[in-house]
């Protein structure tokens, strides 16, 4: 149910989903045909009490088949390097990072400033 506002309010300009293409996936060359199914699919999701969040949608860089998973990883090029491709379901990769706690990159001792924690410059 991904991009639900967007396929049922699509912008004039600056769209992230490709309708014409998604349309085309799903079987439906009407435009008011596909909104209207799909008010009915997030509807029944809803009714079935599968309305939960999916981390793999909202915690990955990239999900799709490996072939996709695997290009979007090439294209971030540097950035790319030490993200790993796990494989969620059949079919289903995802790209990661590790997340590191905060504790691993800051000292864990943190304070309140305090008139202890400034230097005083002398200044002529």
């Amino acid at each position: 149910m991904s991009g639900a506002h967007e396929i049922q309010n699509p912008p004039e300009r600056y769209g992230v989903i490709d309708m014409s293409c998604l349309r085309s996936l799903c079987g439906f060359p009407d435009p008011e045909q596909f909104s209207e199914q799909h008010r009915q699919w997030v509807q029944e999701a809803i009714s079935n009490g599968k309305n939960q969040r999916e981390s793999c949608w909202t915690e990955s860089i990239a999900v799709g088949g490996f072939g996709f998973v695997e290009e979007t990883k090439a294209m971030l090029g540097i950035k790319g390097v030490g993200r790993k491709i796990e494989e969620q379901e059949a079919d289903r990769f995802v790209l990661r990072e590790e997340s590191e706690p905060y504790s691993v990159v800051f000292d864990p001792k943190n304070e309140r400033l305090s008139p202890y924690n400034n230097y005083f410059w002398d200044v002529l």
